[in-house]
């Protein structure tokens, strides 16, 4: 019940105190808390894709459905003006696509050491 509010605070999946991000585009090597290293290997990012994707596509969703029965315009007008102000939230979906990469991989790989 704690790990919704961790995800949704940007925490460490161990501890579920330590910030994970440090600044608006830099991470932490490591929890500021119990010291977990968040990027295990090389590549590790690369998982964080599929999550960026399943938190992108409904954002994008909803950004067209907002813009859409606000304005009632065409369908290809919308989509183009939705795609824009997604640029808006594309780093937001980046920031939490790697927090929730982290806390899945903890779930079904924690590290105790």
């Amino acid at each position: 019940m704690r790990r919704l509010p961790a995800i949704l605070a940007g925490r460490c999946p161990r501890c579920l105190q330590g910030r994970v991000w440090r600044g608006i585009f830099t991470m932490n090597e490591n929890c500021p808390v119990c010291g977990l290293r968040f990027e295990r290997e090389s590549g590790y990012w690369t998982g964080a894709m599929v999550a960026s994707y399943a938190i992108g596509i409904p954002v994008l969703g909803l950004i067209f459905l907002a813009v859409f029965l606000a304005t009632r315009w065409d369908f290809l007008v919308v989509l183009v003006l939705a795609d824009g102000l997604f640029f808006i939230a594309a780093p937001f979906v980046w920031r939490y696509s790697r927090i929730v990469w982290l806390h899945l991989d903890w779930l079904l790989d924690p590290v105790r050491s």
